[in-house]
């Protein structure tokens, strides 16, 4: 490997394992005081810990002097393959110590390295700040900056009864419907409840970025160690499925909302879902369902029944739930990849606090 000034000065490389309780305590001192991850030991593995169990999913730069962690570059990898072809990461903690005689650019220095110690096809970030992040990424990584947009189905029982029953959402106006002329087939939804059920019916495609395989949905919705989400295969006949959503609930001021987070498959067949949507409304008094999402085929949201929540939108369906936050919340992304496929269950955006 080539020396540069940076390699003079720290050690750049995957972290460790047993690195754990230094990085936690590095997030607690100079990312954010009190963080889940600094606290939360079954998460951080959770979330960091690679399937050889002896290293994270962390760059880290330790200054070679004091042996002292400077700064960190975490990422989530978005499939467990071998091949760094088709493997693709969502970028996470990324923080550097300012000052104390730092190296200017470090933070960018940890990000190019990643290709290198980490070989991936597409690095992909969701929940991105505007004005810091999001200028960094697209002036020196080239990258495109986009607005998720956020769709919404308000339960219109509550709605007939009159806008002041919503609890969550402030509701204004009723939304209005776009007619897109998309028919859908129907379709046949089954809940599943483990992954032996999904692998057996459903393969992801790995063209599709980023490319989420089976391992990924297992562990990402299965197995999450404080969330509980709620995973359907849909296809059009008995055996098949060509498509997974996944949703979880939410709630705050004495009632609940149910959020679409992950949807893995051939997107037309989202179409046929008003039926099934209204349903879980109906079924557990929900104030509506919305769906964060980015280069997503609008046409099947919108004939399912959701309206997009645009910028001139008056009504506020929240996001954040864990403190409660009774505003809207524009989620910004980023890739270098113009057919990237974002989700709000994607990078780090669904993580309890």
């Amino acid at each position: 490997a080539v020396m540069n000034k940076f390699d003079e000065k720290y050690d750049i490389r995957l972290a460790n394992a047993d690195e754990t309780d230094e990085i936690m305590f590095f997030l607690d001192k100079h990312w954010k005081k009190g963080h889940i991850l600094s606290k939360n030991k079954e998460l951080f593995n959770y979330e960091f810990l690679d399937k050889d169990n002896t290293t994270l999913h962390i760059i880290i730069a330790k200054s070679r002097d004091y042996n002292k962690i400077c700064g960190l570059c975490g990422f989530l990898p978005c499939s467990y393959t071998d091949d760094s072809l088709k493997r693709d990461i969502w970028g996470s903690i990324w923080k550097v110590v300012e000052g104390e005689g730092n190296l200017a650019f470090l933070g960018i220095e940890l990000i190019k390295r990643l290709k290198l110690l980490y070989p991936h096809r597409y690095n992909i970030g969701i929940g991105i700040n505007r004005d810091t992040t999001a200028v960094i990424r697209k002036v020196v990584f080239k990258e495109q900056i986009a607005k998720m947009k956020h769709y919404y189905m308000l339960n219109s029982a509550l709605l007939d009864k009159g806008a002041d029953n919503f609890k969550i959402a402030v509701i204004y106006r009723i939304p209005e419907r776009k007619h897109t002329g998309v028919t859908s087939a129907p379709v046949i939804i089954k809940r599943i409840y483990n992954i032996e059920e999904t692998a057996s019916a459903f393969v992801p495609d790995s063209n599709i970025v980023p490319y989420k395989d089976i391992r990924y949905i297992n562990k990402r919705f299965f197995l999450h160690p404080i969330r509980n989400y709620l995973v359907y295969g849909i296809g059009l006949s008995e055996n098949n499925t060509e498509a997974i959503i996944i949703l979880r609930e939410d709630e705050a001021l004495g009632s609940k909302v149910l959020r679409i987070v992950d949807y893995i498959g051939k997107q037309s067949l989202f179409a046929g879902l008003e039926d099934f949507f209204y349903g879980l409304i109906r079924a557990f008094n929900y104030e509506y369902i919305d769906f964060y999402t980015y280069g997503f085929d609008e046409s099947y949201i919108f004939a399912a029944g959701f309206s997009e929540r645009t910028e001139d939108d008056t009504n506020i369906i929240p996001n954040y739930f864990s403190p409660f936050v009774a505003e809207n919340i524009d989620i910004y992304v980023r890739s270098s990849y113009e057919n990237t496929l974002f989700m709000k269950a994607d990078g780090d955006q669904d993580r309890p606090n």
